[in-house]
């Protein structure tokens, strides 16, 4: 009995050794511009959270749906010039770019394999940009990801070894608070006022 009991934990030992565990690529979205009128953008980026990750080829991300749906319009061209950001590491995303979205989602973005170069990621470095053109209503929205490998993932330099895509602090979606116009231009009037009292 003693015998199958270790040669059982044996088992589990070289088994984590040699084939590991899928570690998983954490990224934190991160707001880049908040509307102040309708139908100016809303953006957010995600952003390589965690300490560095195998190279990668290949990236995509879907987000499942938003909340509250309709008020939100995804806006692929804008999505997609994320290229010129210094630290977007995606290998020629501005011909690779792949991002279809309609109606209340699935929105889903990312990069295609390009001549078999793979990138190596590294904390702080942009993944993707998701531009919405918001709607005016003020309040929550939230993003929920499909955080399944087929749906979000990190294609790794092989082609064929995907990585799982994990949003910081665990969880599937975030949410982001946008006011109303109005609350936004008083508050921009009321920073003008108290720099103009400063001055004097």
């Amino acid at each position: 009995m003693k015998a199958i009991k270790l040669l059982t934990l044996l088992c589990v030992l070289s088994c984590g050794v040699f084939c590991g565990t899928t570690r998983g690529v954490e990224v934190q979205p991160t707001v880049i511009q908040m509307p102040s009128s309708p139908g100016e953008p809303f953006s957010f980026d995600l952003v390589i959270s965690a300490e560095p990750n195998p190279l990668a080829q290949a990236f995509q991300a879907t987000i499942d749906s938003i909340s509250p749906s309709g008020l939100l319009t995804f806006d692929i061209p804008s999505s997609e010039a994320v290229s010129g950001v210094p630290v977007y590491w995606l290998y020629a995303n501005s011909a690779g770019a792949a991002a279809i979205g309609s109606g209340a989602g699935p929105f889903t973005f990312g990069d295609n394999p390009n001549d078999g170069e793979a990138q190596e990621l590294t904390v702080g470095e942009v993944v993707a940009r998701y531009v919405f053109t918001w709607g005016g209503t003020e309040g929550d929205y939230t993003f929920t990801f499909d955080l399944d490998t087929a749906m979000s993932y990190i294609l790794l330099e092989d082609l064929s070894s995907k990585e799982a895509l994990q949003l910081s602090g665990g969880g599937d979606s975030f949410t982001v608070y946008i006011p109303e116009p109005n609350t936004l231009v008083l508050l921009g009037l009321g920073c003008l006022t108290f720099l103009k009292k400063r001055r004097l």
